[in-house]
C-alpha cells in the first residue's frame, strides 16, 4: 500500500463500501465478520462515519444504514458529470424507442459495474442488472462490449483467469471469445444471447468521448421471446443511432 494512503481512512471506506454493498441495515457484529477488523476499530470507524453524515444508526434496531445525506452528496456530484448527462439522455432515448430497459456500465477492474438504468415502457421487465452491480466481462450485452475494445493487454490477463460459467450458454473458452471480441470490433456492437442471465438476449454497443476512448457500454435487452433475430436488428439500429447522435 502506498505510503501516502491512510490507513484509517481506507478501513472506514471499506466498511462504507460493505455497507453499500449489502444493501440493508447491519450490526456492528456483521462489520466484524464482513472487514475481518477488531470490534473497537469498527466502533471508531463507524462513529466517524456517523459523525460525517455517512451512515446513521438506527434508534428502534441499534443498526446501521447509509445517511441519505450520503447519497445526496453523490448524486449533486454525478449531475454535473458531462459523461453522464450525455449518457442519460441517450438512454432516455433508447428506452423510449425501443420500451425496454437501457443499462450503461463501465469498466472497473476485472468487472463491468452498472452505474444506470433508464426503464422503458415495456409490460415484460427484465430485473437481472442492477445499478450498482458488478458483472463478468465475458458475457451480457455491455460487458462484452467492455472487454472487446479494451487493450490487448488486459483481454491476455482477463482471459488467463478462471472464467465463470454464468448459464448453460456462457462461452469460456478463452480462444471462442477471442474469436467473438474480434467480431464485436469489427461490426461495433455485440449480441448477448442467454450468456449472462438465462431467458434473457441484450445488445450493447460502445460509448466513447470526444477523443475516441472509451467511456462505457450501453446495452438493452429483454427476454428471448421479444428478441428474435429482426427485433435484434431493429434495437442495434437504434442503439448506433442514438449514440451516434449525441
Amino acid at each position: 500500500m502506498s505510503s501516502e494512503i491512510s490507513l484509517s481512512a481506507s478501513k472506514a471506506m471499506t466498511i462504507f463500501t460493505l455497507m453499500c454493498e449489502r444493501g440493508e441495515p447491519v450490526s456492528i457484529a456483521e462489520i466484524v465478520r464482513g472487514t475481518g477488523y477488531p470490534r473497537t476499530v469498527v466502533n471508531r470507524m463507524m462513529a466517524t462515519l456517523v459523525h460525517h453524515f455517512f451512515i446513521e444508526r438506527q434508534e428502534h434496531t441499534g443498526l446501521y444504514t447509509v445517511d441519505p445525506r450520503a447519497l445526496h452528496l453523490v448524486n449533486k456530484a454525478l449531475s454535473s458529470d458531462p459523461l453522464l448527462n450525455r449518457v442519460d439522455l441517450i438512454m432516455r432515448h433508447i428506452a423510449n424507442r425501443t420500451t425496454d430497459n437501457a443499462l450503461f456500465m463501465i469498466k472497473r477492474d476485472q468487472h463491468a459495474l452498472v452505474i444506470r438504468r433508464a426503464e422503458g415502457i415495456s409490460h415484460i421487465k427484465v430485473y437481472g442488472s442492477q445499478v450498482g452491480m458488478n458483472l463478468p466481462l465475458h458475457c451480457g450485452g455491455a460487458p462484452l462490449v467492455l472487454l472487446a475494445f479494451s487493450d490487448q493487454a488486459f483481454i491476455d490477463d482477463y482471459l488467463s483467469r478462471p472464467l465463470e460459467k454464468r448459464t448453460p450458454h456462457t462461452c469460456t473458452d478463452p480462444g471462442k471469445i477471442r474469436e467473438l471480441l474480434g467480431q464485436i470490433r469489427a461490426q461495433g456492437y455485440a449480441v448477448s444471447q442467454e450468456d449472462l442471465f438465462e431467458y434473457v438476449v441484450a445488445v450493447g454497443a460502445p460509448v466513447f468521448d470526444d477523443r475516441n476512448r472509451l467511456s462505457g457500454a450501453i446495452s438493452v435487452g429483454n427476454i428471448t421471446q421479444r428478441y428474435p433475430p429482426e427485433r435484434i436488428e431493429e434495437v442495434r439500429d437504434i442503439l448506433i443511432e442514438e449514440i451516434g447522435r449525441y
